[in-house]
């Protein structure tokens, strides 16, 4: 096997290992998710109930990543402190760590069954459960094969005595080899993809004792890159303040351990005969040191993070609650989608509460503000479902589906109500320049109906926000009282035409077209109502 071969090899075992691990991560969100995620909501009063929790849920998950993404949709949710999210992300290094022990067992003998087991399971099952257990089947057998596959590769370097000498000459260089394994893992975006590989060069005798703890160091800090630079494109401040706590605790964490990393080394070598499972033992070392270490700061350390990325008052087109790194997590994705999309649904409220409420004067501010606020619904309206349909619906629960099209329905109802409340601003527009005014029996029909369709609307949005199919029921059943004073509405303006009654005369367009958009507003109402109880 010349050079270019076991370089194929390498890259291409990687590349199985990295792809299985994320189908056991995928697989396992599928069957897990949600039970997990009220696992947090119940367990983590506490830092270190949290550090518990988040041990166990990237054990679970079988992904940092992962449980990251969970903490700040939950903390985006207020459901949980800063603080508390500290621990639960503390925790999720230990089981990170966990990970890597898992991967140090001998088991490549069993890959190729799991493969197949895992594949008959996935392809041919219809069933959402087993077809999960399926992917997780499978992906971990990539993982223990993608091992045998680099270890095979790596076996001729010893051949090539230069490049030996190079890799295993790193011991003597700590620093440089903290960021070798800290470059590669966030390229990787996988510490234990580093990691593995970095098992596979001990195997082949590769790896010099004192440069596996540098190694281990700089890819527990590695693994935190690719959530910081997530974090830098993603509205709101949440997701950075934990993204970079985590990078400070594993920075400070690396910087402390790494002048001690030869007496470590010595007891790391005494823990066990194995090499990977010293680079496991190591991993998990420095993870349960810094979980214990910051545990009793994680709220000195939320107030420092809340005063160095502070609050900043964000446009009303920006979708805050949208993270990207939640649609790894479907279930989560689509309750942050639920959660912009209600308020999406106060703006449009508001929006037609002004409006309404200043159409007797024309208010040209008011009417420019609504320009400018329609502008950020239809923003939102793209964001919102761009982001739901983003996401993979394959493996989908029928609650999940049902949840991700009521979004769909609900967020295309309000964009058209935005564009309806424009026509009511054009109409408001020309009666101030032509100088017209309502009759006043006009005018108080019109501000009753749209009493009655403000309140319709309001009721359909509350039912969209809690699932209320009551409430939703209760909208269905107000639309014939609405339409039939709808008609009787434009019976009275045509009364007061027939009598003569000039500013009904004036006005007769514009109060007509009043009406229709304020009935359209309705159905629109109607619509998100049907959606909630399952009418689409």
């Amino acid at each position: 096997m010349n050079a270019v071969q076991a370089l194929i090899g390498l890259v291409g075992g990687l590349g199985m290992f990295l792809y299985g691990m994320k189908m056991c991560s995928d697989g396992l969100q599928k069957i897990a998710a949600g039970k997990l995620k009220q696992l947090v909501k119940v367990l983590t009063k506490s830092p270190l109930r949290g550090i518990f929790v988040g041990t166990l849920i990237t054990v679970g998950l079988q992904s940092s990543s992962a449980t990251c993404a969970i903490v700040v949709s939950l903390i985006s949710a207020k459901v949980m402190t800063l603080a508390q999210a500290l621990g639960v992300l503390l925790g999720s290094a230990i089981g990170s760590s966990l990970t890597t022990q898992l991967i140090a067992f001998k088991i490549t003998d069993f890959a190729l069954v799991l493969i197949f087991s895992g594949a008959c399971l996935f392809l041919f099952t219809k069933r959402s459960r087993r077809r999960s257990l399926g992917q997780i089947l499978l992906g971990f057998g990539l993982i223990f094969y993608g091992m045998f596959v680099m270890s095979s590769a790596m076996a001729p370097i010893k051949d090539y005595p230069l490049v030996a000498a190079m890799i295993i000459s790193l011991e003597n260089y700590p620093f440089l080899a903290f960021l070798v394994a800290l470059i590669v893992t966030a390229i990787l975006q996988s510490s234990a993809g580093f990691l593995a590989l970095l098992m596979t060069l001990a195997g082949q005798g590769l790896v010099g004792s004192y440069a596996m703890i540098p190694f281990v160091l700089g890819a527990h800090l590695g693994g935190t890159i690719t959530g910081v630079l997530s974090s830098l494109g993603t509205p709101g401040r949440e997701s950075k303040r934990a993204a970079w706590a985590n990078f400070g605790f594993k920075l400070i964490n690396g910087l402390l351990f790494l002048p001690l990393y030869r007496p470590l080394t010595t007891f790391v070598l005494w823990s066990s005969p194995d090499l990977s499972r010293q680079i496991a033992n190591a991993h998990t070392i420095f993870s349960l040191a810094m979980a214990l270490g910051f545990l009793p700061f994680t709220s000195s350390v939320a107030k420092l993070m809340q005063q160095l990325i502070p609050e900043k008052a964000g446009g009303l087109g920006e979708a805050k609650y949208l993270k990207e790194n939640l649609l790894e997590v479907p279930e989560l994705a689509v309750d942050q989608a639920h959660r912009q999309t209600v308020e999406m649904g106060i703006i449009v409220s508001d929006m037609m509460k002004r409006l309404f409420s200043s159409l007797r004067d024309a208010d040209e501010e008011i009417l420019d503000y609504i320009i400018e606020t329609e502008q950020a619904v239809d923003a939102l309206y793209l964001q919102i479902s761009k982001y739901v349909t983003t996401l993979d619906s394959t493996g989908f629960s029928e609650d999940l589906l049902l949840r991700s099209v009521q979004i769909l329905y609900t967020v295309n109802d309000l964009e058209h109500i935005g564009d309806i409340l424009m026509n009511v601003v054009q109409i408001a527009r020309k009666a101030n320049q032509e100088r017209l005014s309502f009759s006043q029996e006009g005018f108080e029909e019109i501000e009753t109906l749209y009493v009655l369709v403000s309140a319709s609307l309001t009721k359909a949005l509350k039912a969209f926000e809690h699932s209320d199919s009551q409430l939703a029921h209760e909208v269905i059943k107000g639309h014939p009282k609405i339409l039939r004073y709808e008609k009787e509405l434009r019976y009275n303006h045509f009364e007061r035409m027939q009598l003569g009654n000039e500013k009904t005369i004036a006005t007769s367009s514009l109060h007509l077209d009043l009406v229709e958009a304020l009935l359209r507003q309705e159905n629109h109402a109607v619509n998100i109502a049907q959606v909630v109880v399952g009418i689409v």
